[in-house]
């Protein structure tokens, strides 16, 4: 079901839990629906706030759970979108493993390109669009910060570094997915 592996990024460990592929890039291979990996459909379903793709990362995330104190996930690139799928699946998660829920801590105060469709995906872009208006929901918790689908990482590096300069005791990453073909 789901192919976890550890990466180092910048000396950091980021968990990932599948590999994700973009339904645009799957149609141009020759895909369809009946061949649509799984996990890429289930990421799918949680950026749509649907119920399925909140349900499967939940069910395996759920029972796995043992340090954190508090759940926090990267802000979507448009503010205005406001709280989705992501923020759900650390919602639920939060209750259910009986950990904080820090899931509105980071907050995008400015509009970035969507990184899917070719945005800057530089650390800085996420460091000087990101804040946390409320340092006291992170800070002295160990937070584990989740993210949909990492590209090149540094949106969760990013995010990392915000809360630790907010006073969280330690961060591990996770990313639902990363981009693979």
């Amino acid at each position: 079901m789901f192919e976890q592996s550890r990466q180092q990024l910048q000396g950091q460990e980021i968990i990932v839990l599948g590999l994700y592929k973009p339904w645009t890039y799957h149609k141009e291979t020759g895909g369809d629906g009946s061949n649509y990996p799984e996990h890429s459909g289930k990421i799918l379903d949680l950026k749509q706030a649907r119920a399925p793709g909140i349900n499967y990362f939940y069910n395996y995330m759920q029972p796995k759970l043992k340090s954190p104190d508090a759940l926090a996930v990267v802000p979507s690139h448009d503010p205005e979108k406001g709280p989705g799928g992501l923020h759900q699946l650390a919602g639920r998660l939060a209750n259910g493993c009986q950990v904080y829920d820090s899931s509105a801590a980071l907050v995008r105060h400015t509009k970035i390109e969507k990184l899917a469709a070719g945005g800057d995906r530089s650390i800085n872009v996420h460091l000087n669009s990101i804040h946390i208006p409320n340092p006291e929901l992170v800070a002295g918790r160990k937070v584990l910060l989740i993210d949909d689908v990492m590209t090149s990482g540094n949106s969760l590096l990013a995010c990392r570094q915000i809360l630790m300069d907010a006073g969280a005791e330690a961060v591990k990453c996770v990313a639902l997915g990363r981009t693979g073909y």
